[in-house]
């Protein structure tokens, strides 16, 4: 008689869900619940989370771009020949209307806030060092799983995205969109 049925399974790893875990263990054991209890390398990590949030982003729209166009050789030269030097925010503006015909929103959630992440990150890494809450972090996190969940979903279909799995072992929170979150002035 069987009593008890143990099952094991491997979760297939990437740069998409290495990243997230990563994040995901920040946010949810390293960072506090409030902002008060912080102390002084909760700031950096919290900019790590959000630096990392964006890459994530970034790891699923031209992960999607590439599975395309390798799929499909010689229909998108443009896009192909610069692939490797383009600026995220001109891909993320063109390609995708290019490849199904259809422009992203980004005037709405979750990719509205994918760009606001954009901007920030590229605030805190190039321009001013900007610096970011843990507020911020968490927003940033649960704002890039739901615009790589609608990036997969605009280039490959409504079951494309794969990391279902990963979100179920490492569940994250429902946070306030990034668009909404109030930002920290930026350092001086």
């Amino acid at each position: 008689m069987i009593t008890h049925t143990t099952t094991t399974g491997w979760l297939n790893l990437d740069a998409w869900s290495e990243t997230y875990i990563a994040a995901h263990w920040l946010v949810t054991n390293e960072l506090p619940a409030h902002e008060y209890q912080s102390e002084i390398h909760h700031g950096p990590l919290s900019q790590m989370v959000l630096i990392a949030a964006h890459q994530l982003i970034e790891i699923m729209f031209f992960q999607c771009v590439r599975v395309i166009i390798d799929g499909n050789p010689k229909r998108f030269p443009n896009i192909e020949s610069k692939y490797q030097n383009t600026s995220f925010k001109k891909a993320l503006e063109e390609w995708p209307e290019i490849i199904t015909g259809t422009k992203f929103n980004l005037t709405q959630e979750p990719l509205k806030s994918a760009d606001h992440l954009r901007v920030r990150r590229n605030a805190t890494v190039h321009k001013s060092s900007a610096l970011t809450s843990i507020e911020m972090a968490r927003s940033a996190l649960f704002s890039a799983v739901e615009a790589s969940k609608a990036i997969s979903e605009h280039f490959r279909g409504e079951a494309a995205f794969k990391y279902n799995s990963v979100l179920h072992k490492y569940p994250l929170k429902q946070e306030q969109w990034f668009s909404q979150v109030r930002l920290i002035n930026e350092a001086t």
